[in-house]
């Protein structure tokens, strides 16, 4: 059972003070107990983030771990052939040499105004060979031919940024890049940005495709996700945390670190601590191996639990070191 926690380590000078503080027991405890350590190094220069690299069991090449394609088949949707990709409507903030993103996070888009906006968009995607999906109101699915082969940069690199490093430059992303442009033409005009914008919130004006790739084809017998965490996301942490053939990926912490907001950073930390570990006291006490990869921005490290050396073990009861401990060098 491997667990990877994005903006473990936050990038603010806030967030970094308030670690200092936080205690996590049931994390703590669990790492406490872990021996093996490994420590992984990303670059700032590539598509997938090192978190998600590490989620993906690093296996796939940059720019294409199929999350689309795994949220697909969990939703029943996925067919053999097929190629997808995820749809993040965003409001696109236009500035005289650039273009940034706003982090979708704080657009707060109700369910029915993005399922509005996916329905007025359906008809020129399908144009264009490409199938929408509704699965929550930050993400669609996308299904179609063009995403066969096609690198996209994670959300993560662009959610606070600027756009224009990252945008596709392949010859097969011109029809996206001119969808793109029709659908701010679109949502332009559009009611549901008319309301929005009478109440103050950002406009969608914009979407962002990433998560292309196909899953490997042992994936699913090599990698189980057969583990305790099931209970827990069928019985609703599925808000909490994405499971796919190698891992769990959290990436709640993001919000808090991005916008360096050292009371929501360490209300989702807390939030985790009481959801995703705590449940994981008995499998771990009954000999279950549990690693745990806590991120920084181009740092990570892994621990693996039930290695403890003996030292170690006879030194815990005395060893309480916070969650600062482990990834102040993030």
């Amino acid at each position: 059972m491997h667990i990877v926690i994005s903006h473990a380590a936050a990038p603010g000078p806030r967030c970094r003070a308030a670690s200092a503080t936080l205690q996590l027991p049931h994390l703590q405890a669990l790492l406490r107990q872990a021996g093996a350590q490994r420590l992984h190094t990303g670059d700032p220069d590539t598509l997938t983030p090192l978190a998600e690299h590490l989620a993906s069991g690093q296996a796939y090449p940059d720019g294409l771990v199929p999350w689309a394609a795994w949220l697909a088949q969990g939703s029943a949707l996925y067919q053999d052939s097929q190629h997808w990709a995820l749809i993040s409507p965003c409001h696109l903030q236009i500035h005289s040499d650039h273009v940034a993103m706003r982090d979708p996070a704080v657009l707060e888009l109700g369910e029915d105004e993005s399922r509005t906006l996916l329905a007025a968009m359906q008809p020129y995607f399908e144009e264009d060979g490409i199938a929408l999906h509704w699965h929550n109101a930050h993400t669609w699915l996308a299904q179609g031919a063009v995403f066969q082969h096609l690198a996209c940069a994670s959300l993560a690199r662009v959610r606070g940024q600027p756009t224009d490093p990252w945008i596709p430059r392949q010859r097969e992303a011109q029809g996206l890049r001119r969808l793109q442009n029709e659908m701010q033409m679109l949502l332009y005009t559009h009611a549901t940005n008319d309301a929005r914008s009478a109440r103050g919130q950002a406009p969608v004006n914009g979407f962002w495709i990433s998560g292309t790739g196909s899953p490997l084809a042992d994936s699913g017998t090599s990698h189980s996700t057969a583990s305790p965490l099931q209970a827990l996301l069928a019985d609703g942490g599925a808000n909490l945390a994405f499971i796919n053939p190698y891992a769990l990926y959290i990436d709640t912490l993001s919000a808090g670190a991005l916008k360096d907001d050292p009371h929501a950073w360490i209300q989702a930390w807390q939030n985790l601590d009481a959801q995703v570990f705590a449940p994981l006291a008995a499998p771990q006490a009954s000999g279950a191996e549990i690693s745990v990869s806590l991120c920084g921005v181009q740092r990570a490290r892994t621990w693996v639990s039930g290695r403890a050396s003996l030292w170690q073990r006879i030194k815990q009861p005395w060893a309480a070191p916070g969650i600062h401990h482990f990834v102040h060098d993030l």
